[in-house]
């Protein structure tokens, strides 16, 4: 029985193990939220941080962000979106896989800010 017990426990937790892992990228997908009409969202680039939102305008969707690096002085940036168009912003790095970017996206009449999540094992 206590050989038995022996080889069931490091069986599970190799189950366990795997279970995680198989788990862990599902965990890793587009954090994306649908934007409201004048109601600002976080933009989150690692040491770039600031806000976007849009506002219905004649010749399409404005949409304004705001970034900055630190408490540094704020850039400004603003696109009109037509239907399934989009912008995206992104910060570099040194490790081409530590690239952060977000992405505002128009789908008729829907305004997505996606900002992928990274995907950190410890």
């Amino acid at each position: 029985m206590r050989v038995f017990l022996g080889a069931l426990i490091p069986a599970g937790v190799i189950g366990l193990i795997l279970g995680a892992a198989a788990m862990a990228p599902a965990s890793a997908v587009d954090k994306s939220q649908n934007i409201s009409p004048g109601h600002a969202q976080t933009i989150d680039l690692g040491y770039v941080h600031g806000v976007a939102y849009y506002t219905p305008e004649r010749d399409g969707y404005q949409v304004v962000a705001t970034l900055s690096i630190g408490g540094g002085a704020p850039v400004r940036v603003t696109a009109t979106l037509q239907p399934e168009q989009h912008v995206s912003f992104s910060v570099p790095a040194e490790d081409s896989a530590d690239v952060r970017q977000i992405e505002l996206y128009r789908r008729g009449d829907v305004v997505t800010l996606s900002q992928p999540a990274r995907l950190v094992l410890n």
